[in-house]
């Protein structure tokens, strides 16, 4: 009789988790904002998780075409994004090898900056063509934002745009 209780919690606890990673992160951030067809956080007017640019009064044809622009860098990136991963589990897979020497520590990490850079590369790309969609006062007012919230994502149901670990790996950004 244990047994089969036992069986019946371990299958609740695998569907359970099965249902929470089926989701992924950030699925319901566009609770209180956001507009139809939209991704999380992307609403007329900044909405929740346009982190700085809540407070430009984006128009929804502005949030749009940023939504549009972002959708299309993620898309873009996805490949870096891999590779980053990939170069990171490498990374982690050497150090943890207690024969692997320095130099192929060394070397390794050179090529995991590369990709980085690429990233980073391709982000800034991203908010100088962000830049082209917000009015004169609107780019005044992004300098006014606190200090870390200005560009990229925030992380794990936070704001979408702003100070945060970042949305592809889970030590540094890289990915937008």
């Amino acid at each position: 009789m244990k047994k089969w209780h036992l069986a019946v919690v371990v299958a609740l606890c695998i569907g359970l988790a099965t249902g929470v990673y089926a989701f992924g992160p950030g699925h319901g951030r566009m609770e209180g904002g956001g507009c139809a067809g939209q991704g999380p956080g992307y609403g007329a007017g900044g909405g929740p998780g346009f982190g700085a640019m809540a407070n430009l009064d984006l128009s929804k044809e502005q949030a749009d075409q940023l939504w549009q622009m972002r959708e299309k860098h993620r898309n873009d990136t996805q490949p870096l994004r891999r590779e980053m991963f990939q170069r990171r589990f490498e990374l982690r897979k050497l150090f943890a090898d207690p024969k692997v020497d320095g130099a192929a520590i060394l070397a390794k990490q050179k090529e995991l900056s590369v990709v980085q850079q690429k990233l980073s590369d391709q982000r800034a790309q991203l908010r100088v063509e962000e830049r082209k969609i917000l009015a004169p006062d609107q780019i005044k007012k992004l300098n006014e934002a606190p200090a870390g919230r200005r560009y990229g994502h925030g992380r794990f149901g936070g704001k979408g745009f702003g100070a945060g670990a970042g949305c592809g790996q889970r030590a540094s950004c890289g990915c937008c």
